[in-house]
């Protein structure tokens, strides 16, 4: 049995259950593993059964959370009382993290501490402080989800440093909502108009500024580079906003309203990009220990320039992967997609704590 528990019920969280009771028998038959889930916990409830939460227990929590109803009596600090009771937790337990807040990261250092397997879909532990680095990123914890769902970023990112190849530079578009709105642009559609029909597609963020303001795209970069061994902060990161701070006063409405007041000046920065044919994309840039992420302008021919849509993509600039670099491109977001990159996590990692 591979004993785990689930931090976050959003989207992903309950995909995530749902998968694991879909896909029992192929473990079984594949690896003899049975993922029991032990605890699950959001911001306002939690539940925990030591032999693991029966099958309809889960599929009644993810209803009664789809539903946007309380799904437990456990009201009141769920983080805390987790916390409390990782000591009765066997000690191969892997921690699933699929919220988007820093306040996970006590529980996922003080159950590394005491040995046990996390995986990460929140960035958020791995882009911040350099300390939650240290003692997060190393071989019992996964966070392939972390930069593009399920695409194996990380995974490939890993072979190359671990064969002895020289990774000399990486680009990536790593935002679908801004590959979205590069596409737009470029065939001049206006940026306002653009942002909003983004956000009623289902693209953006309930705050459409979550996406513009490049900082989720920085956050995913800035893991990579980490892995390069760049000691770097997200402070240290080059990031351009695609709206100014002074937006940020904004509610939402208003901000969407007010977005055409930008159309301009985008329009005219696409242009400018896009001269000769080149390509808008939205993209980071890490090479010789710096990080960059912004609009740039690329060869309709190159890597970063043949993707197409909302999809991802990273590209591998190595001492063996030079004349033709080495891309990873793809569906990179999507709740389904994102949690099947996270059993994939689990069930990598259960090899060793096994």
């Amino acid at each position: 049995m591979q004993p785990i528990c689930l931090l976050g019920l959003g989207g992903v969280g309950r995909a995530l259950v749902r998968l694991v009771l879909a896909t029992r028998q192929r473990h079984l038959a594949r690896h003899r593993l049975h993922i029991a889930i032990l605890a699950v916990a959001d911001s306002r409830c939690w539940m925990y059964a030591p032999a693991g939460l029966p099958d309809d227990t889960l599929e009644h929590i993810v209803v009664r959370k789809t539903q946007g109803l309380a799904w437990a009596d456990s009201n009141g600090q769920p983080l805390t009382a987790m916390l409390e009771l990782l000591a009765q937790w066997p000690p191969h337990t892997i921690v699933v993290d699929t919220t988007a807040s820093e306040a996970t990261v006590p529980l996922l250092l003080e159950a590394k501490a005491r040995g046990m397997g996390v995986v990460l879909a929140n960035k958020l532990p791995l882009a911040g402080d350099l300390r939650w680095w240290d003692a997060l990123a190393n071989h019992t914890s996964r966070w392939e989800t972390t930069c593009g769902a399920a695409l194996p970023v990380i995974s490939t990112l890993n072979t190359l440093l671990d064969s002895g190849d020289e990774v000399l530079c990486i680009e990536g578009a790593l935002s679908g909502t801004l590959a979205y709105l590069c596409s737009q642009l470029e065939r001049g559609a206006p940026f306002g108009a653009s942002v909003r029909h983004a956000k009623q597609l289902g693209y953006t963020e309930p705050d459409p500024r979550q996406d513009l303001n490049g900082l989720d795209a920085a956050r995913k970069a800035l893991i990579l580079a980490r892995m390069l061994g760049y000691r770097l902060e997200l402070r240290d990161v080059q990031v351009e906003s695609l709206y100014p701070s002074h937006m940020d006063a904004l509610d939402v409405d208003a901000f969407l309203e007010q977005a055409d007041l930008l159309d301009d000046q985008m329009a005219a920065r696409a242009a400018d990009l896009t001269t000769g044919g080149r390509k808008l994309r939205y993209a980071a840039t890490i090479s010789d220990g710096q990080l960059r992420v912004g609009l740039v302008g690329v060869p309709p021919e190159s890597k970063l320039g043949s993707v197409h849509g909302s999809d991802s993509i990273v590209v591998f600039h190595t001492r063996y992967f030079s004349d033709n670099p080495l891309a990873v491109s793809g569906r990179g977001a999507g709740q389904e997609v994102t949690a099947s990159g996270v059993l994939g996590d689990v069930v990598n990692l259960s090899h060793v704590m096994r």
